[in-house]
C-alpha cells in the first residue's frame, strides 16, 4: 500500500531547484563531480531526469545522484505533472497533492508496491505560481537505500 508523503521531507526543493528546472536554455548533458564517482554513478540536473533512472541519495538541491538501478538506491524517477495555476496551496496540501497527482501516473512494478511511497519533488512557496511542475518519484518506504532493481514499469 503506498503511504502519504507527509513523512519525506528531505524531497520538497526550493527556489534553486525550481530555477534550475525552468531554464530557458537546455542543461549540460552532466554536471561536473568530483573525482571519485562510482563505476556507473552519474550525477545531473534534476531538469535531464529520465523516466527509470535511479537515485541515491535523495536530493537536496538541483543536482541528482543517479545510480544503477542493480544497486541499492532510495528512489525511482518516475514522471512530471504540472499542478493547476492558483493560490500557493501551502507545505500540507502541496504533499498531498503532489500525492495525489503521481499516484495515478506512477506504474509501478506491481509486485513492489509495497516497498515504496510515492511522493514529489514539489515548488516552494517563493517560486509558486511560476514553476508549478512537480517530479514524481517512488522512494524507499523503509528510509534506507533498501531498493534494489526498478520499481517502475
Amino acid at each position: 500500500m503506498l503511504s502519504r508523503i507527509s513523512a519525506i521531507s528531505g524531497v520538497i526543493f526550493g527556489a534553486a531547484f525550481l530555477a534550475a528546472c525552468t531554464t530557458a536554455e537546455p542543461a549540460p548533458a552532466s554536471v561536473p563531480t568530483a573525482a571519485g564517482l562510482p563505476s556507473g554513478v552519474h550525477q545531473y540536473d534534476a531538469t535531464e531526469l529520465r523516466p527509470g533512472d535511479c537515485i541515491d541519495p535523495l536530493p537536496d538541491g538541483a543536482l541528482v545522484t543517479v545510480v544503477p538501478c542493480d544497486r541499492p538506491h532510495m528512489a525511482e524517477f518516475s514522471t512530471t505533472y504540472v499542478l493547476p495555476d492558483g493560490p500557493y496551496p501551502g507545505m500540507d496540501d502541496m504533499q498531498r497533492l503532489a500525492e495525489l497527482g503521481c499516484t495515478p501516473r506512477m506504474r509501478l512494478v506491481e509486485a513492489r508496491k509495497d516497498e515504496v511511497i510515492v511522493s514529489g519533488l514539489v515548488p516552494s512557496e517563493e517560486d509558486w505560481p511560476r514553476y508549478r511542475t512537480v517530479y514524481c518519484l517512488a522512494i524507499a518506504s523503509d528510509q534506507g537505500p533498501s531498493l534494489v532493481g526498478r520499481v517502475i514499469m
